[in-house]
């Protein structure tokens, strides 16, 4: 590419010469990044689209700058720029850096943001040697669950550390909506300002710019989400030429939420073979739009050969593209759950015996806790039923305590010598904040 081209794109994205905008900032986030910072190693940002990875960056860059960074010393790249014409490959890295030596910074070692990276060919080669040659601070996002390849991704191991950023968790939101905090309100307001924001959070989501727009174009903009993963993530980076195919599968795992399946009920349904359904299937976890959970058992094979279940990363995305005759509230809520699960690095799986349990969380070899997660336990059937299930998964586990998180129900269970704690999805959510 022609060098003067080259550098009118690169100047077009970087703050050379003016300010740098500042986003909602998402401190948990940031702290990781600054922890990460002070090893040298390369920072890998992976998630889904319009998760606030490239925002993320960018408040980045400002807090480096208002510590004293020049600005030259900071060189953004977006891959996803259409102007990159041929192929993206290490070659291009390689000629974008000579570029950016040339026209802004040849004295000192740079911060190097690399945005959408897996659209580059052997990215993680060319990396690696920046790396080893102390060339530049590396970062890098992704919208690839397999933004490493095996080749390379052996090759960068130890020399790299990785962040999973997600859509905004509810806490997040509640800041992000302008909510007032709790030190200034009352007890009672508070609870009735959370329930009603969890209630928005249930079907809006969390991806930052859709879910400060009213309603209907909300809903455009997060279908033109989904449309742009289907479409550009999975179609056109595998030249895959039935688009109709993929989005059915998708259509169908969404609509089927946290119930137990296996690809031979997709196959059946869409009428797929096996193999395109698997191969689709895979295609979507990588986008990390969906994620698959499997049923507990000592047995890895029996894990992987049981029915498993599916969720989908947020609620937003749920709620205006599944199928649906009436509203799911239980199965949005669990659909939340899972998500907080997995933002905080949980081991994530269910419990199927005579009865089921949502979810148990494996630490080490060990299960360490059961959840349930159901709208209310007010109808005596339902109470029932998620009662035995919880109590049949703690002692399958040897557990004495779990949990039940539903709308809005607060209280204590003592049940023989096992003791059930009841508890509102919203407030479980904003005091779970380990990590």
């Amino acid at each position: 590419m022609d060098k003067n081209k080259l550098f009118g794109i690169l100047n077009d994205w970087n703050y050379w010469d003016k300010p740098v905008p500042e986003f909602f900032p998402r401190d948990e986030y940031q702290e990781k990044i600054n922890t990460y910072l002070s090893t040298g190693e390369i920072i890998v940002l992976k998630g889904i689209r319009r998760s606030g990875k490239s925002t993320l960056m960018i408040n980045h860059i400002r807090r480096l700058i208002s510590a004293g960074t020049d600005k030259k010393e900071i060189l953004f790249v977006n891959f996803e720029d259409p102007r990159f014409d041929g192929e993206l490959n290490s070659e291009l890295l390689e000629q974008i850096f000579e570029v950016y030596k040339e026209f802004v910074n040849n004295s000192t070692k740079p911060h190097i943001f690399l945005d959408e990276v897996q659209h580059v060919t052997q990215w993680e080669k060319w990396a690696l040697m920046g790396y080893e040659l102390k060339r530049a601070q590396f970062y890098v996002t992704g919208s690839s669950s397999k933004l490493l390849s095996r080749e390379f991704g052996t090759a960068l191991s130890g020399r790299f550390l990785a962040i999973n950023v997600f859509p905004l968790s509810f806490g997040e939101y509640l800041l992000f909506k302008g909510q007032p905090a709790a030190d200034r309100i009352s007890l009672i307001t508070q609870k009735l300002v959370y329930k009603i924001a969890f209630n928005e959070y249930l079907k809006v989501g969390g991806f930052p710019k859709a879910c400060s727009f009213e309603e209907d174009l909300r809903r455009q903009e997060i279908i033109m989400y989904y449309e742009t993963i289907i479409l550009k993530d999975i179609v056109a980076r595998y030249n895959l030429k039935n688009y109709d195919s993929v989005k059915k599968v998708a259509h169908y795992l969404l609509s089927n939420i946290g119930k137990p399946f296996n690809l031979n009920k997709v196959r059946t349904a869409l009428t797929l073979s096996y193999d395109l359904a698997d191969k689709y299937f895979e295609y979507l976890k990588d986008t990390f739009l969906l994620f698959e959970v499997y049923q507990y058992d000592h047995s890895l094979n029996k894990q992987f050969t049981n029915l498993r279940k599916v969720y989908c990363i947020d609620n937003g995305i749920l709620t205006n593209t599944s199928f649906r005759i009436s509203e799911d509230y239980g199965r949005y809520l669990e659909n939340v759950v899972f998500i907080e699960l997995l933002r905080k690095g949980h081991e994530v799986y269910f419990h199927q015996g005579k009865r089921e349990c949502g979810f148990v969380i494996k630490e080490g070899l060990n299960i360490k806790q059961v959840i349930q997660v159901c709208r209310t336990l007010q109808d005596a059937e339902t109470k029932k039923r998620e009662l035995e299930g919880l109590k049949e998964a703690l002692d399958t586990y040897g557990l004495k305590e779990g949990i039940i998180l539903t709308e809005d129900e607060e209280y204590e269970i003592a049940a023989e010598s096992l003791r059930i704690i009841v508890q509102p999805a919203w407030k479980w959510l904003l005091e779970n904040k380990e990590t």
